[in-house]
């Protein structure tokens, strides 16, 4: 449980170092807005039940890979030093 807290720190501190919060509250959305879009479609068009599942998996995977990948490049960046 320490190093989830630990974790959530550091997020804190890369998002108002580097984002800010109005950003990282649009991509939020936006990742929300995603993993829903199937069910809001149904409401419009016939897909089957396949089509929606597989949507929301593979989105999810989706953001289950590339959320890390902020913080991870910005502490690779302060952990290298400067190639020139």
């Amino acid at each position: 449980m320490r190093d989830f807290v630990e974790y959530l720190r550091a997020y804190r501190a890369y998002v108002s170092a580097n984002l800010g919060w109005g950003k990282a509250l649009r991509f939020a959305l936006v990742w929300l807005a995603g993993m829903f879009a199937p069910l809001a479609s149904k409401t419009l068009l016939e897909l089957p039940n396949w089509v929606a599942v597989t949507w929301m998996i593979v989105w999810a995977f989706l953001g289950y890979i590339f959320a890390p990948y902020g913080m991870w490049k910005h502490h690779r960046a302060q952990s290298q030093p400067d190639r020139k």
